[in-house]
């Protein structure tokens, strides 16, 4: 708005030349006027002179013929008086023959202050002021027989002009200045009104606008073509810039929301909604600042989905994002704060605990997580059971950068899971030795595979009543040329993991399958093998084919043969389980349910399984029979297999008492260090010659 008002209005320029016009055509006007003017009196003093002279002549002929040089004088005093004639010198040659003359001169000229005197010839001042006249004109007079006898000369000087030119040009300065200014006047009224006032009222009609400088009313017509054609034009662009504007301020708010959009699915997980590990990582950050600055304590919980990767191997991907999106519902619930849970990634979920007294605090949310997740799941007609792992760092104790406090979050969890699942852990120390020793263990794991280091040891199976062998169980150990034999506690859990127990699996079926049809052309009796395997290898689409092809290449036959399958493996999906394992029992194959009394299975799903044989876990036997809870549930046991007619074997059978409880109590199949540790193929087959023998 500065540099507007500084500029010079256009009804001053207009204004300015319109004066400078209407001066220059006055000006014009005047200046012919002027000169029209100044013709017509020379014209007309021409004109007197002519008269003069032909009066003079008329009356000077006499009079010099007659040499009456007195009278003519007169004669000349009387033309001039009446007229603006300056001078009339008579030049007489009659009379200047008399005096010896070429001519007399003779005549009349007004001095300075106009009067009329004698002309003196010698008189300098009355020479100069002839040759000073503005016009001159001499004339001869003649007699009647037509001989010469003198002239006349008139003079007439310029100040008669002068006076009247003078009087001329004031009259018409004066009258130019009055036309000039009532046409200026007139011109400055009709401007105004016309094209000003118009072009002003537009101006004061697109200066009140909006916040976008777009005029808020439209201009209306005018009577003036030119005008109104201007106000059209401009009420198009008013109108094509409001809908510019529309259109703009619509393109801004879908890009606006678009960007929101990209912002959002950048931060936040497609699957769940929740933050993701971008924006994850920015909060945790944030929340160790806002805890430095406060010199308060936090805690990062890091869960883990029990058995989720069987229930996507199972169920399908599809299944396996309603679990994540009812997981991720419960645990909303839980959390007082949505913003401090994230999806990790996976089935990895994090949670940040700000502001907490004492390091304890953190546990009671955990525990909170795992007895909500501990809860069935049903999707659609089906109940799965999952579970978690958290691990648990704290700051300031555990670290005070992000990275280190997942990374130690991480540990713990795994810690956890080796545990036994479904519980929680805080990090410590040796949490990261172990992590070391797990990437170690995994990578001679693979190696080992790969060089075939593990063995197929057989522990036996017998009866409690008679000492009798039934069978045996394969068991698998790692013969690791760097670490020695490796216990299954450590390396079964990494294998499962990293999903190297299929492989695992199928080696121990094959070298112990083929070893008992081996026993068996042998003449021995090994009874019935019993093999672990994971839910996860049983749910592999060309497992029934690999089973198949197995015992026939093995020469094994599907009597001999008994599949042990984990209880809690079993209820992650038992309606998909028993789908599979009604496959395998086709075959001929027993089903045995390993761990019984560990996975909170349900009777209803228990009943419908084609299993043959329940297998009371050892954690029950341990304290046998001096624990009443163990009695009790051993009891309870014994009774519900009788109730469904299954088989029924103990595991980790170590004395005795134990036994004696075992078989009192209805369960005569005995497995563990009482009869015998397991033993590779070589002390089996000596085992089992004994037993022949």
């Amino acid at each position: 708005m500065k540099q507007i008002s500084q500029k010079r209005s256009l009804y001053l320029n207009v204004g300015i030349v319109v004066i400078l016009t209407v001066a220059v055509i006055m000006s014009v006007h005047s200046a012919y006027t002027y000169i029209v003017t100044k013709n017509k009196i020379i014209e007309e003093m021409k004109y007197s002179s002519m008269l003069t002279v032909s009066s003079l002549q008329k009356n000077l002929t006499p009079l010099i013929e007659s040499y009456s040089v007195n009278e003519y004088d007169l004669l000349l005093f009387n033309e001039m008086e009446p007229r603006d004639i300056f001078a009339i010198i008579v030049e007489d040659d009659n009379m200047g023959k008399i005096l010896g003359r070429e001519s007399y001169i003779s005549g009349k000229i007004r001095d300075k202050t106009g009067k009329i005197v004698d002309y003196d010839v010698k008189n300098n001042q009355h020479n100069q002021q002839l040759i000073a006249c503005y016009y001159s004109n001499k004339y001869t007079i003649t007699s009647s027989s037509g001989d010469k006898l003198g002239s006349i000369s008139i003079y007439i000087s310029d100040k008669a002009m002068d006076a009247q030119l003078s009087q001329i040009v004031t009259e018409a300065f004066i009258n130019t200045v009055a036309i000039s200014l009532l046409l200026i006047l007139s011109l400055f009224v009709v401007i105004r009104l016309f094209i000003f006032k118009p072009l002003s009222d537009i101006v004061n009609l697109i200066g009140n606008s909006d916040e976008d400088g777009i005029p808020i009313k439209l201009i209306p017509e005018y009577d003036a073509r030119e005008i109104d054609a201007l106000s059209i034009t401009m009420n198009t662009m008013i109108n094509s810039i409001r809908g510019s504007k529309i259109a703009l301020l619509k393109q801004h708010n879908e890009l606006l929301e678009q960007k929101n959009e990209i912002e959002y699915q950048a931060t936040h997980d497609a699957l769940t909604g929740l933050a993701n590990r971008i924006l994850f990582n920015e909060r945790l950050e944030r929340a160790i600042q806002k805890s430095k600055e406060h010199d308060s304590q936090m805690a990062l919980l890091f869960i883990d989905l029990d058995h989720f990767k069987e229930i996507n191997d199972s169920l399908g991907h599809e299944a396996g994002d309603k679990v994540l999106n009812i997981v991720t519902q419960k645990l909303m619930e839980t959390i007082p704060n949505e913003e401090a849970l994230a999806r990790f990634g996976g089935d990895e979920f994090t949670v940040i605990i700000e502001g907490i007294q004492r390091a304890e605090e953190a546990s009671f949310l955990a525990d909170q997580i795992l007895t909500l997740l501990s809860e069935a799941i049903r999707i659609e007609d089906t109940e799965l059971y999952i579970g978690c792992s958290i691990g648990i760092s704290l700051y300031p104790d555990n670290g005070d950068t992000p990275q280190d406090l997942l990374k130690y979050a991480d540990a713990a969890m795994y810690t956890a899971k080796n545990e036994g699942r479904n519980t929680f852990q805080y990090y410590s120390a040796e949490m990261t030795a172990r992590a070391f020793e797990r990437v170690i263990m995994e990578t001679s794991l693979r190696a080992g595979l790969k060089n075939e280091e593990f063995v197929v040891y057989y522990q036996p199976q017998v009866s409690g009543k008679d000492n009798k062998l039934l069978g045996m169980e394969a068991l698998v150990r790692w013969q690791s040329p760097s670490m020695g034999l490796v216990s299954p506690a450590v390396f079964i859990p990494i294998a499962e993991t990293t999903g190297l127990m299929i492989e695992l699996d199928r080696f121990v079926m094959k070298q112990a399958m083929t070893q008992l049809a081996t026993w068996y052309k042998e003449g021995l009796s090994p009874g019935v093998l019993a093999m672990n395997l994971t839910i996860k290898q049983l749910q592999q689409k060309d497992f029934i084919d690999f089973l198949d092809t197995l015992i026939k290449e093995s020469g094994c036959r599907v009597e001999w043969i008994e599949l042990e399958v984990t209880e809690d493996q079993i209820m992650i999906n038992p309606e998909g389980a028993i789908a599979i394992l009604k496959r395998i029992s086709q075959l001929g194959i027993k089903i045995a349910v390993d761990d019984f009394g560990t996975g909170y299975s349900s009777l209803s799903y228990l009943k419908k399984l084609p299993i043959n044989k329940l297998k009371i876990d050892q954690s029950f036997v341990r304290d046998l029979p001096y624990d009443d809870e163990d009695v009790a549930i051993v009891k309870a046991i014994v009774a519900l297999a009788h109730s469904l007619n299954l088989e029924l074997i103990a595991e980790g059978v170590e004395t005795m008492e134990q036994k004696e409880f075992l078989v009192k109590s209805g369960c005569e199949n005995i497995q563990g260090y009482l009869y015998a540790k397991p033993m590779p193929s070589e002390q089996m087959k000596i085992f089992l010659e004994k037993e022949s023998g």
